[in-house]
């Protein structure tokens, strides 16, 4: 059921559209009695010339907001956060490969009720769908973090924003190296690569490698503990030979930076190392929980309500400039999320937004805390009919078809469940 409300108090302060939402949460066997009715969506003046909305299961809504004079259109999927259960979704088991956000979806078990997906994290071409930042996938971290910031979800409905940080280390008989990477290889970095990373490493990193090989008995990742997924084994030394450039199976791969390079050089063939790795976070430690969701973006665009100063000055100015956008964002009790894509790059229709401008829509729509991710091509918003099973892509991609992707973030069903 689609309703359309033109905007026609843009002299007033508050502008006002009708739009359907859901009086509880609906899922796909909801009675007549809890059918959705018509609230109200308030939004400043002059945001959106008209918007159409549409109620989806759990309580969801998509809202279609168009505005004529700048140009540009979007599609808000605005979800009660007590009716969904929130996972990132790489499409696979390593770092490696590109899925569309539509796929990525239809591949998640329908008795799982799975609503809708949202393009996230910047990628690489090659090696290709690398991830950017972190993505950890029911508390397993397949990349590892960096310095951007992330969209995290823990336990008991906590979730923010938050920079992860990789801390550990490898203790043996010549001393103890600190570890600050975990499948995020560099070569100035001390780290851990495992099964999960999926890509060659690239030349500097391999002049610089130990083997290992995991004790069988050994524990392997596991979200307890800390405030994130961490790792502890055993494993043994063995020299790295040229071929040596992924780690699989049971195999880890140490990467030093210059300055550990003496002590690395003391580990020989045969000797026995423990390994310990945590991910954590200064808000995940503050609301006492651990991750164990996590995708990347950049930059932040609201703290505590306010427009953050890197949306004036990340990336080169067509970064910040218009573009095909994807957003989240979420209000100051974390009960209402809205996920946001901005189609673009069509002049005279929807030419996109500014990094600053996306910002302000989040704010308008009720966010206090809201992060840009993956935009351009990428911008995908995709739901789930729960009566037929089909997916379907709400917006209208800048390229000619819908790109693969490094990951998204999914939403399933919690209410409507029977």
């Amino acid at each position: 059921m689609n309703r359309t409300h033109p905007n026609r108090l843009r002299g007033t302060a508050v502008a006002t559209l009708a739009v359907l939402s859901m009086s509880a949460c609906i899922g796909p066997f909801a009675s007549r009695a809890t059918a959705p009715r018509p609230v109200a969506l308030v939004l400043p003046a002059g945001v959106a010339d008209s918007v159409r909305s549409e109620p989806l299961s759990d309580g969801m809504q998509l809202h279609t907001l168009v505005n004529t004079t700048a140009p540009w259109r979007a599609y808000v999927l605005e979800i009660p956060t007590r009716c969904v259960q929130l996972q990132a979704v790489k499409g696979g088991p390593t770092s490696v490969g590109r899925t569309t956000t539509s796929a990525l979806l239809a591949s998640l078990p329908a008795a799982r009720s799975p609503l809708a997906a949202i393009n996230a994290d910047f990628f690489l071409f090659a090696p290709p769908g690398v991830l950017t930042n972190a993505h950890i996938e029911d508390g397993t971290v397949i990349t590892g973090p960096d310095v951007k910031p992330v969209f995290w979800v823990g336990d008991r409905g906590a979730m923010g924003f938050d920079t992860l940080r990789t801390t550990g280390t490898l203790q043996g008989r010549a001393g103890t190296l600190a570890l600050r990477a975990w499948n995020r290889p560099a070569a100035r970095t001390t780290g851990i690569v495992d099964g999960r990373w999926g890509a060659p490493l690239d030349t500097l990193v391999r002049k610089r490698l130990v083997k290992l090989v995991v004790l069988t008995a050994a524990p392997r990742q596991r979200a307890t503990g800390g405030t994130g997924p961490t790792f502890a084994t055993h494993a043994v030394v063995r020299t790295a030979q040229p071929g040596d450039t992924i780690a699989v199976g049971d195999t880890l791969l140490l990467h030093y930076s210059t300055a550990d390079r003496a002590l690395a050089a003391q580990l020989r063939d045969g000797d026995t190392v423990r390994i310990d790795l945590a991910v954590s976070g200064t808000g995940v430690e503050r609301q006492r929980t651990r991750v164990t969701q996590a995708v990347g973006g950049r930059p932040l665009l609201l703290v505590d309500s306010l427009v953050v100063n890197d949306v004036e000055t990340e990336g080169n100015a067509g970064f910040r400039g218009l573009n095909p956008r994807s957003a989240l964002g979420f209000n100051r009790q974390r009960g209402t999320m809205w996920w946001v894509v901005i189609d673009g790059r069509r002049p005279g229709a929807t030419m996109g937004t500014s990094l600053r401008q996306t910002a302000d829509l989040l704010r308008a729509l009720g966010a206090t805390e809201a992060m840009n991710l993956d935009g351009g091509g990428s911008s995908a918003l995709a739901v789930r009919e729960q009566a037929s099973g089909r997916v379907r892509v709400t917006n209208s991609p800048s390229d000619p078809t819908e790109r693969a992707v490094g990951n998204a973030l999914a939403a399933y069903g919690t209410c409507g469940r029977r």
